[in-house]
């Protein structure tokens, strides 16, 4: 960060010598000799003494060189954490995720990730998959796990799809429900029992919205609502209500018994996907690209 006179200045008082500084700078003599001249113009005093055995700094220019020699000492601290910022923010990746996503599936994944590689820095942000999609559109976030009804198009305006997989919905219940012992269940199958399920714009509720809309019958029982999928399956754990779920995500309370998964027979809730977003027309980090490599061998 040092100008180039100042750079040959302290050459030449290191070396004592106008022809041995141009030979470590990789320069011509009479580059740093107009360089020097330069300085003493700016200054108005001579910086050195030209003597037969070499140059020796005035007092001048002991002056100038116990600046020059502190912003150098300054200069190459400031680089040193420049290349280390630069190393961080290239290596720290940004994550936007469903919550239950996050909490039942990502979180496998970045444990054993971030032991492979300790040099990763994972920022995570969680979101509903609209929240996540607008999130990785404009650059919040790398990466978007994020689920979407499908629609059989690879790309989504701003958004590049790098990797789905099926995610149906099941009617997901506690282990002693009434219908949790059923083969398959139907949407209308369910209307006797409370429903618990997170807020409109989610996928899950705009697939039911747009299945409950038509048909007859009584009325859905949606007796919780909330923007939190934990608290949703804390309810239905309790046996005090249905909610919808994808087993992709579930494996775990599945697996261990905590929960049922009883499959859907309507096929409109056999087209949501979970997806690997990034945005379209950005270029990302080496750290980021090498994850998302990882993350599409884990799902």
């Amino acid at each position: 960060m040092l100008d180039t006179a100042h750079r040959y200045f302290l050459e030449v008082v290191r070396t004592g010598s106008v022809k041995e500084a141009a030979a470590n700078l990789h320069v011509v003599s009479s580059a740093v000799s107009r360089q020097i001249a330069k300085l003493e113009e700016a200054t108005g005093t001579p910086l050195f003494e030209r003597r037969p055995n070499g140059m020796t700094p005035t007092r001048a220019g002991q002056l100038l060189f116990d600046y020059a020699q502190r912003a150098a000492i300054e200069a190459q601290r400031v680089r040193h954490e420049l290349r280390g910022l630069r190393g961080s923010e290239l290596s720290t990746i940004r994550i936007g995720v469903n919550e239950t996503v996050g909490r039942n599936l990502l979180a496998n994944i970045l444990g054993p990730y971030r032991t492979r590689h300790p040099d990763v820095v994972f920022r995570l942000r969680t979101a509903s998959s609209a929240g996540v999609m607008q999130a990785v559109a404009d650059g919040s976030v790398d990466i978007g796990l994020a689920f979407r009804i499908k629609t059989g198009s690879a790309k989504s305006g701003a958004i590049a799809v790098r990797h789905e997989v099926d995610s149906p919905l099941s009617a997901i219940m506690a282990p002693g429900h009434p219908l949790a012992s059923r083969a398959r269940v139907s949407i209308d199958d369910l209307r006797p029992y409370p429903i618990a399920l997170t807020d409109s714009g989610a996928t899950v509720r705009l697939l039911f919205d747009a299945f409950a809309g038509g048909g007859e019958g009584p009325p859905f029982d949606v007796a919780f609502s909330s923007n939190s999928s934990s608290v949703i399956y804390s309810i239905v754990k309790t046996g005090h209500a249905i909610t919808l779920g994808g087993e992709i995500i579930l494996r775990g309370e599945l697996q261990r018994g905590e929960l049922v998964a009883v499959p859907l027979a309507a096929p409109p809730f056999a087209r949501r996907t979970l997806q690997v977003q990034t945005a379209a027309e950005r270029e990302l980090p080496e750290a980021a690209e090498r994850f998302i490599a990882a993350l599409i061998a884990a799902l």
